[in-house]
């Protein structure tokens, strides 16, 4: 005697849940203009790291931000006119 069974049909009201999207990469931000306090943020002068930590001011022209740099290492402006490149990191997701 054999035993066939069926998976439950998926129910309407219950979807399947969406698959979770990869990992974002860091995004380059060369318009600081897109930049919010709280980003937290890699700071790159000649392809080298020169910082990384949180933005904590943002000038109104974009022209200078300063961070609360990671590890205790205090709070430092950056100039744009100084050639820095400036990487935003995504935003940690919430656990389920």
């Amino acid at each position: 005697m054999t035993i066939v069974v069926n998976a439950p049909a998926r129910s309407p009201q219950h979807p399947a849940r969406p698959p979770r999207p990869a990992v974002r990469a860091p995004e380059p931000m060369p318009n600081w203009m897109k930049l919010s306090r709280k980003d937290e943020v890699e700071i790159y002068r000649h392809g080298e790291l020169v910082a990384s930590g949180r933005v904590d001011m943002l000038a109104l022209d974009a022209s200078v931000f300063w961070v609360v740099q990671n590890d205790g290492r205090g709070r430092t402006m950056f100039l744009h006119s100084d050639g820095f490149t400036v990487l935003r990191l995504p935003r940690a997701r919430p656990a389920d």
